[in-house]
């Protein structure tokens, strides 16, 4: 099963670079709502119990979700206290009481909102939805409240961008409902505030690098004595626990990220003129690496923050395109390839 799916995958993406972005107007708009059609149905035909926080989510569906009808005053969120997601299983349990349609709902309504981000931000949508398949998807299957609530913010990206901030707000309150996680999205608006220039950005990773290499003893004693961390991710922080292993600097992901923000941000001129969401995306993407690096004594907690604003790089790493003539262009191709099929492989081998 799992060969014919990284088969697929890789077809996928030949059929992008030979076909799917060479469409123009209403066929590219049905091309790319099928595509996310198709995926959202294989995610939500998995089996729930081959993945250890789907076996949770099937489990609290059957036994706490109840239908519209026998809602009461009383009723609570079941497993979960995020009320926007439980609401989820109310309308799924209401049309039709079956576990796999909860599932398929659940993940068309995230392909839905992702659908919607991507085709406002991406030039190059087929190649975002590739990379997002290779690099986050694994998120659909298992932190499906998170998957929910990072699209959500994602879909607000605008609002950054026209300063707007108390629409972006709005948004992130909707995505709270489904995740307490994204809170830490509000400091976006800060970053965004202020004119952050390129020898910011350098300086910023690199004091990221610092704090991460000397100090993180004292980051580590400080994030565990917070009472909001205990109280939403004690299991990530809790010493001995499998979730809260140490990765420090070594976490082949920081350098990634930062190798992605390094020429995001070194190309800022190129870039700036492809997307009025540039300063946003980097800035996000900024947020997202520094978290990732003050963190890393918390390998899990930092990874589960971080990809909040990670996931903008099925945005930014497709406009890399560019950066290559198009004599050379095989060359981008092949490592887009590569690099996220490895990824695909990684994050979902052990599962089918």
């Amino acid at each position: 099963m799992f060969i014919i799916l990284l088969t697929s995958f890789v077809f996928y993406f030949i059929l992008s670079v030979y076909f799917f972005e060479g469409l123009k107007g209403r066929d590219r708009t049905i091309f790319f709502a099928l595509s996310c059609a198709i995926v959202a149905l294989i995610i939500g035909m998995r089996n729930p119990l081959l993945w250890s926080d789907s076996a949770v989510y099937y489990e609290d569906f059957i036994l706490n979700a109840k239908s519209v009808s026998e809602l009461n005053v009383f009723s609570g969120p079941g497993a979960y206290s995020e009320k926007g997601f439980y609401y989820i299983g109310v309308i799924a349990k209401t049309i039709y009481n079956n576990s796999t349609f909860y599932f398929i709902l659940v993940s068309a309504i995230t392909m839905l909102i992702l659908y919607k981000a991507i085709s406002d931000y991406s030039l190059f949508p087929f190649f975002a939805l590739f990379l997002y398949l290779g690099r986050f998807v694994a998120r659909n299957t298992v932190q499906i409240r998170a998957a929910v609530a990072i699209a959500i913010v994602m879909l607000g990206t605008a609002y950054i961008t026209k300063r707007q901030w108390w629409k972006y707000l709005l948004v992130l309150f909707i995505a709270y409902e489904f995740h307490k996680s994204v809170i830490i999205s509000a400091a976006l608006c800060v970053l965004c505030f202020y004119n952050i220039k390129k020898w910011h950005v350098y300086f910023l990773l690199a004091m990221s690098y610092l704090i991460a290499g000397l100090y993180g003893g004292i980051v580590k004693s400080y994030v565990s004595s917070i009472d909001l961390v205990n109280e939403w991710a004690y299991s990530y922080i809790q010493d001995g626990s499998e979730k809260a292993w140490s990765n420090d600097l070594t976490n082949p992901m920081i350098w990634y990220q930062s190798f992605i923000l390094i020429v995001f941000t070194y190309y800022e001129k190129v870039f700036n003129k492809m997307t009025p969401h540039y300063y946003t995306l980097r800035n996000a993407y900024l947020y997202s690496t520094m978290i990732l690096i003050i963190l890393c004594q918390y390998a899990t907690l930092a990874a589960r923050l971080s990809t909040i604003f990670a996931t903008y790089e099925m945005i930014i790493v497709p406009m890399f395109f560019v950066l290559f003539k198009k004599q050379n262009s095989f060359v981008p191709y092949a490592l887009y390839c590569i690099v996220f099929t490895f990824f695909f492989y990684m994050n979902n081998r052990s599962y089918f």
